[in-house]
């Protein structure tokens, strides 16, 4: 068993205590896909959680989505009026409706989980919760990447917790950095795996096939490939611990994991990296995460050694998996009972963004669309660049945002190059994250 386990199984005892002493925990579930679908069916399962309700905007998934977990009709209740809700919930039966803002209210749920995917209405689905006093377990790392420092501000100030999920590979990279921290060593650098190829030009057309093959919508394969994805959970990582991408866009190291430690060396040591308290990517440890830390002392690099966990002086400290939303009711608990995020942007955050650039050349009137198209990709890059550049985050691309001139494929894209939706909610939060960081 490795220590990191070793370490979560005294803090799940403890929560598990001081849930038996809260007693059950209501959660609201936004979203139905997956992620959202497989919490609904484990919070049913699970001993202390009552999921009171579920949201999405397209009733006939709700029902579709329902049917396929085999909920009885007899056991949920559809319904966008609120008195009907509340006669539901009064009722003891689940409450589906179309209405997202009942998702949000405290007389429905202790906590709302965020699994839509989508940043404009995740910040509309947070901001709610948040003024509402209920805690935000968020699916959404897209949203939490453009705007977490915001969102956890607001929930400090309504005394309630904002949070990222455990499983999700940014939370599961800080419960490494955590462990490692408090026990005692030097965190050098994060990281994740990679599993597919990287093609930052990729587009819906190329992996309609083995999108479909897969399960997945097109677009959220492409995001995945043409590495999005993996610059906003890395970015996520760097607004929780102040780490930063080595280079823009990482480098991508190629590796198993027993060779982690000499694949993540400084340049002075023969590697590649200018400096230590950086995240990456690497291609062969998929769907695991890691840590390279370094021991605080002579005994205690002896005692690595002795365990059989490398020459030293630098360690890996691997765990092979993450379980996405499985994890999630440890964050759920971890948030109402113990008023703890699991990971959370922390004090000066944001310390990287991820920046939107052209994957084809872009005429002047073009509508441009964000994460996912065929029109552009994410890049993670210190914050010190995006802003001495006055780059714009991918995260801030909606569907209004259009171009004012022509912008070449390749392109880093600035603010001056295009109109944004200055009515929409993420775009209100990262003006007002802006004047935050302003004011520090």
């Amino acid at each position: 068993m490795s220590p990191h386990l070793l370490f979560d199984g005294g803090k799940m005892f403890y929560l598990n205590k001081k849930m038996k002493e809260f007693g059950t925990i209501r959660v609201s579930i936004v979203g139905l896909g997956l992620m959202g679908g497989s919490l609904l069916d484990q919070l049913l399962r699970l001993e202390g959680f009552r999921p009171t309700i579920v949201a999405a905007r397209d009733k006939n998934r709700i029902i579709k989505k329902l049917e396929s977990l085999n909920i009885s009709e007899n056991d949920y209740v559809f319904t966008d009026d609120i008195v009907e809700a509340i006669s539901a919930y009064e009722r003891n039966l689940l409450v589906a409706t179309t209405n997202i803002e009942l998702s949000t209210m405290r007389i429905f749920a202790d906590c709302v989980c965020d699994a839509t995917g989508s940043v404009e209405l995740g910040c509309d689905i947070t901001v709610k919760a948040l003024n509402n006093k209920v805690h935000v377990v968020s699916l959404n790392v897209e949203m939490d990447a453009t705007v977490g420092p915001i969102l956890n501000k607001i929930a400090k100030d309504n005394n309630v917790v904002y949070s990222g999920s455990y499983g999700d590979e940014p939370g599961s990279i800080i419960e490494l950095y955590e462990f490692a921290k408090f026990s005692g060593f030097e965190v050098l650098h994060l990281g994740k795996g990679k599993n597919n190829k990287l093609n930052n030009y990729a587009t819906n057309e190329m992996l309609r096939d083995e999108a479909i093959s897969k399960g997945l919508s097109p677009r959220m394969l492409t995001s995945f490939v043409d590495g999005t994805n993996t610059m906003i959970e890395l970015n996520a990582v760097c607004n929780a611990t102040g780490f930063k991408p080595d280079v823009d866009g990482c480098h991508f190291i190629e590796s198993s994991p027993k060779d982690l430690v000499d694949n993540f060396k400084l340049k002075e040591d023969g590697g590649v990296f200018n400096k230590t308290g950086t995240v990456d990517f690497v291609k062969g440890i998929h769907p695991g995460v890691f840590a390279i830390v370094k021991p605080c002392s002579e005994i205690m690099n002896y005692e690595m050694k002795f365990l059989q966990m490398g020459e030293g002086p630098n360690y890996s400290i691997y765990r092979p998996y993450h379980l996405t939303s499985i994890e999630t009711p440890i964050s759920i608990a971890k948030a109402v009972v113990l008023e703890e995020s699991s990971i959370a942007p922390i004090e000066g955050a944001p310390f990287a963004e991820t920046v939107a650039v052209a994957k084809r050349d872009i005429k002047k009137g073009e509508k441009i669309e964000g994460i996912g198209s065929d029109m552009i990709f994410g890049t993670l890059v210190d914050v010190d660049k995006s802003r001495s550049e006055d780059l714009v985050p991918i995260g801030l691309i909606t569907e209004k945002t259009i171009a004012k001139e022509d912008i070449k494929k390749g392109v880093l894209i600035c603010y001056n190059m295009i109109e944004l939706d200055y009515n929409s909610s993420v775009i209100k939060l990262k003006s007002l994250q802006n004047n935050l960081t302003k004011e520090l």
